[in-house]
């Protein structure tokens, strides 16, 4: 029984701190403009939506410890009688069927709040931003090659602006940038040349041949 109550507190922990992170980030959201919606905003409906999910998963996780539960007293016990061992089971029994009603009625707000983020901003849910990164040469910041890769970036944006976008000045090319600290994860890309173009979508890292961005329609074609 130790390891069952080990799991429940665990569990149940894990859902406090899922839920108090998923409200501050709600309230964000909710009293946002619907034309307002930053970078930044992305990355919380992002959050927001995977602590959604990993609490349906840790709810999920509770059914099964139920479950177990009971199978446990069916299969242990044909007939239940008046001893402190049978005591202690029916009372766990219901002291963890009064929690899960609790824990049931926090899924239940929980969903409410998510749906009413899911119909303001459909196409920002389930789904984790892709990036894309435009490196630049800063010795030719007003260039007409430079001017013409950002214009082609901050059109694309309008038509996608659920991806995030960054524009990156170099001063030479074969280089290594790390973007932990321009966009908060944990990857590096090696610049080979400039004007480059990299795509990050999950864990893959792509380079875009910048010989193939001529104008918006190619990057359309890319960036679906």
């Amino acid at each position: 029984m130790d390891n069952f109550n080990n799991d429940l507190i665990k569990k149940i922990n894990n859902l406090v701190l899922l839920s108090k992170d998923f409200d501050e980030n709600f309230k964000i959201i909710i009293s946002l403009q619907e034309d307002s919606i930053s970078e930044e905003n992305i990355k919380i409906i992002y959050q927001l939506t995977k602590n959604y999910i990993l609490m349906r998963s840790e709810h999920g996780y509770l059914l099964l410890l139920m479950d177990k539960l009971k199978n446990n007293i069916n299969t242990e016990k044909k007939v239940i009688e008046n001893t402190d061992n049978d005591i202690n089971m029916l009372y766990n029994l219901s002291s963890f069927t009064s929690i899960l009603l609790n824990i049931n009625d926090l899924i239940n707000n929980i969903d409410f709040q998510f749906k009413k983020i899911a119909l303001k901003y459909p196409d920002y849910i389930n789904m984790k931003p892709m990036i894309i990164i435009l490196c630049i040469n800063s010795n030719l910041d007003n260039s007409d090659e430079t001017n013409k890769y950002i214009n082609i970036i901050e059109d694309i944006k309008k038509i996608h602006p659920e991806n995030i976008y960054k524009i990156i000045k170099c001063s030479k090319s074969k280089t290594k940038i790390n973007l932990d600290e321009i966009l908060e994860i944990d990857i590096s890309i090696k610049i080979n040349s400039l004007p480059s173009l990299y795509i990050i979508n999950g864990e893959n890292i792509v380079e875009i041949p910048i010989n193939k961005i001529n104008d918006l329609e190619s990057i359309k074609k890319i960036i679906k």
